[in-house]
């Protein structure tokens, strides 16, 4: 898949991760609404939509609801897979709080491209599939090593 989401800056990736996930509660959203999700002022909303309109990802009009076009509706599905993708890693394999996931997953999810989040699902797959031959994962192996250092205070592996 071409890449479309890395070539919008981290305002239009945002704009269109936030239109997706509003669309996909509500089947469309509103300028109000995107204002209020991204705390920022409506005049910047509606410089934002105008942009994205302009390089076919929205449909807008004002004062009428607001929808992905089929071009900006892979940019957001793309932006939701990674963030999904990085929110696992962080969770299921690194341990961390569902809060700090979440956190971490919203900043990269826009710095890295579609051939990296190929290559971290496929890692992270063979990490979770893959049983060594005296039966243990190695990623419940990390995670026991970890917890336990944690507790005792001692280095982390």
């Amino acid at each position: 898949m071409e890449d479309n989401a890395n070539k919008l800056t981290l305002n239009q990736q945002q704009y269109i991760e936030t239109i997706h996930s509003l669309c996909g509660r509500h089947e469309h959203a509103h300028a109000k609404d995107i204002a209020a999700h991204l705390d920022i002022r409506m005049p910047s909303v509606t410089e934002a939509l105008r942009a994205l309109r302009e390089m076919g990802l929205v449909n807008y009009q004002p004062r009428q609801a607001v929808t992905l076009t089929p071009a900006g509706e892979l940019v957001g599905q793309e932006l939701q897979r990674r963030h999904q993708l990085l929110r696992g890693f962080f969770r299921e394999i690194m341990g961390c709080t569902e809060a700090r996931a979440e956190l971490f997953a919203c900043r990269i999810e826009h710095v890295i491209d579609d051939e990296f989040s190929e290559r971290m699902a496929s890692f992270c797959q063979y990490l979770m599939e893959k049983i060594e031959v005296d039966g243990h994962n190695p990623v419940m192996d990390f995670k026991s090593q970890y917890r336990r250092a944690s507790q005792l205070g001692g280095p982390r592996p």
